[in-house]
């Protein structure tokens, strides 16, 4: 169920994301890839990542690892939790960068004009 909610998060907040980084004149379609890839990744991709090194580690310990059923329920849910939290706070990081104005560049001034020795 949290996981349905993070993806509803994350599409929420890539719209969001794609929207304010239009207004503010970036790349939206680069912000919007970005949100969604951080999003998916670490929500996906990170505890899938932690699980498999999980089992290769019992593997090798000498271990039998029938099903991943038999992993406590407690390490499961903290490393997908912890997957949640983390695709949050890079989506925040995000959200705080996108949502800052660039300011405008300064220009260093001309030079001045030549003068040329002309007398009046």
């Amino acid at each position: 169920m949290l996981s349905i909610l993070g993806f509803i998060a994350v599409f929420i907040a890539t719209y969001y994301i794609y929207k304010t980084a239009e207004d503010t004149g970036r790349n939206a379609v680069g912000w919007a890839l970005l949100t969604f890839a951080v999003g998916f990744g670490l929500q996906i991709i990170f505890p899938v990542i932690i699980l498999i090194m999980i089992t290769i580690g019992m593997s090798v310990s000498g271990k039998r690892l029938t099903n991943t059923e038999q992993l406590p329920w407690s390490v499961d849910t903290i490393i997908s939790l912890t997957g949640l939290a983390a695709s949050f706070v890079g989506i925040w990081l995000i959200m705080r960068r996108v949502s800052t104005i660039p300011e405008d560049e300064s220009f260093a001034a001309p030079p001045a004009p030549p003068t040329f020795n002309e007398k009046m």
